[in-house]
Parts: structure tokens; C-alpha cells; sequence
């Protein structure tokens, strides 16, 4: 089941906060690349770092899904 924005924890609030600050606002995959880069060049902050290690895999899902409703 999805959980809106409303439903996630903080860790997920934190991890979508930092996506949707990096995604152009209309190219998801260029955010994520985005976020895949900077993820490699250790430049993500502390606290996105703390979040994803914390989220299960079905938790990020739901980010992921949040993320990409409005296309």
C-alpha cells in the first residue's frame, strides 16, 4: 500500500524533501540521476545519508511513488 506524504516517516520525509529539491520540474529520471551522482561523489547531506540507511526498501518505494504522482 502507498503511503501519501501525510503517512511517511520522518526518514522518508527527509529523503523526498532532498528528491524534490534535485528534480527539474518536469524530468524525474534527471533528478534521480541527479541524486545517483551526488550520491557517488559522497555530497549528500548527513541526514539523507542517516534516512536511506534507516528505510526498508518498500519505504522507499512509496518516496519514489510520492515523487513521480504528479507525472
Amino acid at each position: 500500500m502507498d503511503k501519501t506524504r501525510d503517512e511517511m516517516n520522518g526518514n522518508q520525509r527527509i529523503l523526498l524533501s532532498y528528491l524534490e529539491a534535485l528534480v527539474p520540474k518536469d524530468d524525474v529520471l534527471m533528478g534521480l540521476a541527479e541524486f545517483q551522482s551526488k550520491l557517488s561523489d559522497h555530497s549528500v547531506p548527513k541526514e539523507v545519508y542517516i534516512a536511506l540507511g534507516m528505510l526498508s526498501n518498500a519505504e522507499i518505494t512509496n518516496v519514489l511513488h510520492e515523487l513521480t504522482r504528479p507525472f
